[in-house]
């Protein structure tokens, strides 16, 4: 049986920095570009890249963290911001938002 996972109402945004091996940064660029969701902001010439991941869930942005952890050229992978959104909430706020300015048009 072929299950599907409905789409999921969460956004996840995390920035982390990666120290590399000098000579093997631009192999590590390329092993980062190539997991979906990421981009690169920044490179510096001790071998620092900043970068971030985009995904669907906590899970999501993990699993992304350990492919791209256990490349060789990584010395250290340090996570710096990690944002939630989950847009069902924002629609239900919305929704709330709406019902309490419909009760004060009533009540006014």
């Amino acid at each position: 049986m072929n299950q599907t996972t409905p789409p999921s109402s969460e956004y996840h945004l995390a920035s982390l920095v990666a120290y590399c091996i000098l000579s093997e940064v631009d192999t590590v660029k390329l092993a980062i570009e190539a997991v979906e969701g990421t981009e690169i902001h920044a490179t510096s010439a001790e071998g620092k890249i900043v970068f971030t991941i985009e995904g669907i869930s906590h899970k999501d942005i993990g699993k992304k963290m350990d492919i791209i952890r256990v490349h060789e050229g990584i010395l250290n992978l340090s996570p710096v911001y990690h944002q939630f959104l989950d847009e069902s909430q924002e629609e239900k706020n919305t929704e709330s938002d709406k019902t309490a300015d419909l009760y004060h048009q009533v009540k006014e």
